[in-house]
């Protein structure tokens, strides 16, 4: 999570200072208390998953695995704890399995195929009912 339990202790006591002065203005100072008290408790819980969202939000996205992590990876060692030979293979996979942009073809537009009777027709159903 971001940040510590400090940030909702902070914003617990924002929370009651602001509570507890408007508060008072209005109310006897043991109201006021207790409705400052209660503001705390609630701004204190309401910051953890504040905090939560916010690390959600900024966390930075894990890198996904390149081509040369891939074929670093998938190397098969033998007894020794040398590669293998067939690494020529991974190449070549890594190699067919590149980035290529999708090409659209044209598409043709074919004008629709009707009588305009049928069309008349159909409306003037369609409107009486």
């Amino acid at each position: 999570m971001l940040g510590t339990i400090w940030i909702n202790a902070g914003m617990g006591l924002v929370a009651f200072v602001i509570t507890f002065c408007t508060a008072l203005l209005s109310n006897v100072w043991l109201v006021s208390l207790e409705r400052a008290a209660i503001a705390l408790v609630v701004f204190f819980l309401a910051a953890f998953p504040i905090r939560f969202v916010l690390a959600l939000v900024t966390q930075t996205p894990v890198p996904s695995v390149t081509a040369e992590g891939a074929e670093e990876a998938s190397v098969p060692l033998d007894e020794a704890g040398t590669e293998a030979k067939s690494t020529d293979q991974t190449v070549e996979t890594v190699a067919d399995e590149a980035f290529s942009p999708l090409s659209f073809t044209k598409l043709e537009t074919v004008p629709p195929i009707e009588n305009p009777a049928t069309v008349a027709e159909v409306v003037r159903r369609l409107t009486d009912e």
